[in-house]
């Protein structure tokens, strides 16, 4: 069964205009909308469909998998195909090999086949999963066996607490609940300051670092701002010794050597307009702190759905991959 898209655009056009404007409100991104729009024209602008279907059972139906297909064709045209690959950009990590800093890059999901073509597991580890090794995380693939047994046994260690505190800290942000309209915006965004402070400090220029470090004590302030809104009280400043000390009450406790490690909030503000420098090996030091200390306070949140290491086995519907 096959729909031609400029006749769905044709009868259902103000449908797909309506849908639009609502996802662009709403801040749906692009890859997600031709679903969503298929299942709202189900729900909401089709009032006839073939003879014996149903509105409550149709998700891997034949002229569902053509609704979605002709839908997409719409986008593609609306938007440009290239607008909707899919973005799997992987979390990024530093560690540091033969001495020298490196950017490794982390899966937020794996997935495992079950049976080809048909159903696939989609799993969310919360540390390194059984299926991957250290090698897993270096996109260059370096040769790991040129380094000592010691040298190697700090690289793994390093990786493996990296990639645990990256995605336990991803996991506990994407699925907290009972965030304020603020702290959501607050959750939405941390992640993006760990990402900014590595792209800064992999540059090795002392600059540059200087300006990640700024943004990785954002990510740490934000990760208490957060949990502060969860539990009903508002916190301001970027003082994050005295953050730490005001949410204590409400039930979260750092590690103390961590946060002492971070500079002082005046400290990183200069480090924010560039008037102070900082040795790339401190940076490294500031950011694993950080990273850490996330990972601790954002364990605290409270979630409806805790999915850490959970795998749900997805079978493939029929519009998956079609054209």
């Amino acid at each position: 069964m096959k729909l031609d898209w400029e006749d769905l655009a044709a009868g259902a056009g103000h449908w797909l205009e309506l849908f639009d404007s609502a996802f662009a409100m709403d801040d749906v991104p692009l890859e997600a909308r031709p679903l969503k729009s298929a299942m709202w024209l189900v729900k909401d602008g089709i009032s006839e469909l073939p003879p014996g279907e149903s509105k409550t059972d149709y998700f891997d139906k034949e002229w569902f998998a053509a609704l979605v297909v002709a839908i997409k064709q719409w986008y593609e045209d609306r938007y440009g195909a290239e607008a909707f690959l899919p973005n799997r950009t992987p979390l990024s990590g530093l560690v540091t090999l033969h001495g020298t800093l490196v950017r490794i890059s982390i899966r937020e999901t794996i997935s495992e086949v079950e049976v080809e073509g048909e159903t696939a597991w989609l799993i969310f580890p919360d540390a390194i999963h059984e299926s991957e090794t250290t090698l897993s995380f270096f996109p260059s693939k370096p040769n790991l066996n040129s380094l000592t047994q010691e040298e190697r046994a700090k690289v793994e260690d390093r990786v493996s607490q990296v990639v645990k505190h990256s995605r336990s800290t991803k996991l506990m942000l994407d699925f907290a609940s009972d965030l304020p309209d603020e702290a959501k915006q607050m959750a939405a965004g941390l992640w993006g300051h760990i990402e900014k402070g590595v792209a800064d400090i992999v540059t090795l220029k002392p600059a540059v670092a200087a300006v990640g470090c700024w943004e990785l004590h954002l990510a740490v302030e934000k990760a208490f701002k957060v949990f502060a809104q969860q539990n009903g009280k508002k916190l301001t400043g970027h003082d994050l010794q005295a953050l730490s000390e005001k949410v204590k009450p409400l039930g979260c406790t750092v590690t103390q050597e961590l946060l002492q490690k971070l500079p002082h909030w005046k400290t990183s503000i200069e480090y924010r307009y560039g008037e102070k420098e900082i040795a790339v090996s401190d940076a490294v030091e500031i950011y694993e702190a950080a990273l850490h200390l996330v990972d601790e306070i954002t364990s605290k949140l409270r979630r409806d759905l805790v999915i850490n290491n959970a795998g749900l086995l997805l079978k493939k519907p029929r519009w998956v991959g079609r054209k």
